[in-house]
């Protein structure tokens, strides 16, 4: 499979893998936290995955983790509570849409496609 090919702003872009990678590393279970980033092409759609063996995510709240200022554990959580909406801001600028599947105390994955451009061949 070609490596994948999406067309927008590179400091956006960067962005939103480093804020997904520091929030894995960010609420990690163990010092040494496993994080896994992953992309595979879906018709026209690129969808990209950063997993982790963290803490996971009760089902009640993974909408939520996207809203400004949220913060799942009240204020002894680190941060501002803006990382996740500032990466939802960043997806759908570009053309697409981010979720996350999480079991609690197995981990996350957080999932988020951008379209593959219209001239690309693979």
């Amino acid at each position: 499979m070609p490596s994948p090919l999406v067309l927008g702003d590179d400091d956006q872009l960067v962005e939103l893998l480093c804020q997904l990678i520091a929030n894995s590393v960010k609420f990690r279970r163990e010092s040494h936290p496993r994080i896994h980033v992953s992309a595979r092409r879906d018709a026209d759609f690129w969808t990209f995955a950063v997993t982790d063996d963290r803490l996971g995510i009760d089902p009640e709240f993974q909408e939520r983790v996207f809203d400004v200022f949220q913060r799942l554990g009240g204020w002894e959580d680190p941060g501002l509570g803006i990382g996740l909406a500032i990466c939802r801001r960043i997806v759908e600028r570009h053309g697409g849409r981010i979720w996350v599947e999480s079991t609690p105390g197995e981990g996350s994955t957080f999932l988020f496609t951008l379209p593959v451009p219209v001239w690309f061949e693979a």
